[in-house]
């Protein structure tokens, strides 16, 4: 079980869905270091400038704070898991406080993979009525 930072006042966060690039060190390691993809990293910097926090959109766990110790996994989400990982994300928008998500996205066209992780974080925001921003970027050129 993750435990997660609970904020009082409502904020503003940057977050990314997951990367099938992961360090395979044994144990929980931060997920800042278990992830270990260039735009994770390029969107980390970018939050710390902004001095927002950063989540990363597990497929498997929802939310994860860049803090959090995670053991390594392989988890792709897919369209059949997208009511149970909506449900998930909606709760964690809400128990967390979360107004505003500045979501960093590569395009579609060049990652189709990320379909599932776009669907469930623009209806969890929706149902939750937390305002989302989605930037797309080739984050690798």
């Amino acid at each position: 079980m993750y435990r997660f930072i609970y904020f009082t006042d409502s904020m503003k966060i940057h977050a990314t869905y997951c990367s099938a690039e992961k360090s395979n060190a044994p144990g929980k390691i931060p997920a800042i270091e278990r992830y270990t993809s260039r735009r994770i990293q390029w969107v980390n910097k970018r939050a710390q400038r902004q001095g927002e926090a950063f989540f990363i959109v597990s497929g498997k766990y929802g939310l994860i704070k860049v803090e959090e110790e995670i053991a390594y996994y392989d988890y792709l989400l897919k369209n059949d898991a997208l009511k149970e990982h909506i449900q998930l994300l909606s709760r964690q928008l809400s128990n967390l406080g979360i107004q505003q998500v500045t979501f960093f996205a590569r395009p579609i066209s060049i990652d189709p993979n990320i379909l599932p992780y776009l669907k469930s974080i623009e209806e969890a925001c929706r149902m939750g009525q937390v305002s989302l921003e989605l930037l797309e970027e080739d984050f690798e050129g």
